[in-house]
């Protein structure tokens, strides 16, 4: 894998990871056009999505801090107050990110078939657009409650698949659900930390195998994947907020009649 090559999967990764448009679905169609690439497991994807990680955390730092100090709050008496103003969004991340784990590990080989088959990526994207068409249509007004986040994260865990999307999927389950779409385009990017990070540790094994000389595209491939993702948040909270995910859904069902006629 060059360079070039990596820089241009990282914008890929950075722009599509929080555009319902399924980030992974794109990298499987992008990898298939690439002659000569390759990658051990799916270390590199793993890796464009730990920087787009980064760039939830930058985004959202202030949110991010006071959720950290709620957490000790469940210990010390000193942060009670950010405890009770962030808990909802604390323990919504935590029980969300249960299912997420189990269902993400349980389709972790099948995932790892389906990143080498890009006609199934079409039939998920496909699914994804029907999914941004329906739940646009939602006016939801209610807050987030802790069984909401629980399905919300089993959606979240189906997501690994390649093609269904990640933040398309889970603010449409939101808002099927009846949370309001400020906290769904907040949370469902809250959630993304967690469930990155665990998908990341599985993939350290591979690093013995990557080779040296492919350190330097690895490492601009995950900054073209930060810098774009921190210019595609601020994009997507603004979609989701004026309920506008028409133009996605559209993308979504052409790319992957694309997909599945000429792949």
């Amino acid at each position: 894998m060059t360079t070039g090559m990596a820089v241009l999967l990282g914008l890929i990764q950075g722009f599509t990871e929080f555009l319902p448009v399924s980030s992974s679905g794109h990298l499987v169609l992008a990898q298939s056009l690439m002659g000569g690439f390759s990658q051990p497991g799916l270390l590199f994807d793993t890796l464009l999505h730990l920087a787009t990680l980064f760039a939830v955390l930058l985004f959202f730092r202030e949110r991010v801090k006071n959720l950290m100090l709620a957490f000790f709050g469940i210990f010390f008496q000193q942060y009670r107050i950010v405890y009770y103003q962030n808990k909802n969004f604390l323990w919504g991340i935590i029980i969300a990110s249960i299912p997420t784990a189990v269902i993400g590990l349980s389709l972790e080989k099948s995932a790892e078939h389906f990143f080498t088959t890009p006609s199934f990526v079409g039939y998920f994207l496909i699914l994804t657009s029907l999914l941004l068409v329906f739940s646009d249509k939602m006016k939801p007004r209610g807050e987030l409650t802790l069984p909401q986040s629980f399905i919300i994260g089993i959606v979240q865990g189906i997501a690994v698949i390649p093609g269904i999307s990640r933040s398309g999927s889970t603010v449409a389950a939101g808002l099927f659900l009846g949370v309001k779409r400020e906290d769904m385009a907040e949370f469902s990017f809250l959630m993304s930390v967690p469930a990155i990070f665990g998908a990341a540790l599985l993939q350290v094994r591979h690093l013995e195998t990557l080779p040296t000389d492919q350190l330097p595209a690895y490492g601009a491939g995950m900054l073209a994947a930060f810098i774009s993702g921190l210019f595609a948040i601020s994009f997507m909270v603004y979609f989701i907020k004026k309920a506008n995910l028409k133009i996605f859904a559209l993308y979504c069902l052409v790319l992957g009649i694309t997909a599945i006629i000429w792949m």
